[in-house]
């Protein structure tokens, strides 16, 4: 298989954490698709007890048939805001950091047009853990590269990069302990479908599921798959957009059922768990 090949998918899924631009000025980057990087895997949970030592091979690639790209990796805390957006610092500034546990190496990368290299993570858990549940850190690719004009010339503004894998170690015993409250229709729009979660527990939640919009014979006309990640003693903001649906019909009354899971429950020997949610009655805009 071909490193085009190879890194087509990952190419979708790393997360591109920010691109800034080393001038005045301050302008944006969109995607990951823009520089041609990327990471594998993007997401790494792993368990851990005091003294542990695991090693960890994240794949970084260059899908760019003519671009030689260079990139300096390094190390953050990070977090999710209530709305789901990641959010940087450095390492070892949070409570739950990881970051002093971790040595990588190679400490730079310069890929060759479609090459690929394995960085090497190496986790030293200490004997003697604070807290129990969550600790993370993110492993950080950052290279600086040259903007092109309409005309594809370079245009003196150089576009900053960062991509990341996110690790969460989760420290047992251990629990996560989603709550969904608030489930309502958006006043501003009809569309959307808006919940409060939060995780009392010391281990994040990973919730994956499915709203099925039934009619009034009970019989599902639409789906809407649900996933949302919950940090420990964290809060979301979740919003799940109906105005997608085109089975709907508009004036039409509906019924919302939900089935959603936590698949990531250590305290059940990490077998999925139940997350209750009441159904909600809809009427389509």
């Amino acid at each position: 298989m071909d490193i085009r090949a190879k890194f087509k998918n990952f190419m979708i899924t790393s997360a591109l954490m920010c691109a800034s631009v080393v001038t005045l000025s301050a302008t944006w980057v969109p995607t990951a698709n823009a520089f041609g990087i990327g990471v594998q895997p993007s997401t790494v949970e792993m368990t851990i007890k005091p003294g542990d030592r695991h090693r960890q091979i994240i794949t970084i690639g260059n899908v760019h048939k003519t671009k030689t790209i260079s990139m300096t990796m390094g190390l953050a805390d990070w977090a999710l805001d209530d709305s789901g957006q990641l959010s940087l610092s450095p390492p070892g500034e949070s409570e739950r950091s990881a970051a002093d546990w971790i040595r990588f190496s190679p400490a730079s990368v310069t890929l060759a047009p479609e090459t690929s290299m394995d960085i090497i993570v190496e986790i030293s858990v200490p004997y003697k853990v604070k807290h129990k549940g969550d600790y993370r850190f993110a492993l950080l690719a950052t290279t600086l590269l040259p903007a092109t004009d309409e005309r594809g010339d370079v245009s003196g503004v150089w576009n900053r990069y960062q991509l990341a894998s996110l690790f969460y170690l989760t420290m047992t015993p251990s629990k996560s302990n989603p709550v969904v409250s608030n489930v309502a229709i958006s006043k501003t729009n009809n569309n959307l479908l808006t919940m409060s979660i939060r995780n009392d527990g010391n281990a994040h939640a990973r919730l994956k599921g499915t709203a099925y919009i039934k009619d009034k014979n009970g019989e599902t006309v639409a789906e809407a798959p649900m996933s949302v990640v919950v940090l420990n003693q964290g809060s979301r903001n979740y919003v799940l957009n109906l105005g997608d649906l085109k089975e709907l019909k508009s004036g039409s009354d509906y019924r919302i059922e939900f089935d959603l899971k936590n698949s990531f429950a250590p305290q059940n020997k990490f077998r999925a768990t139940q997350v209750d949610i009441a159904p909600l009655d809809y009427r389509a805009p």
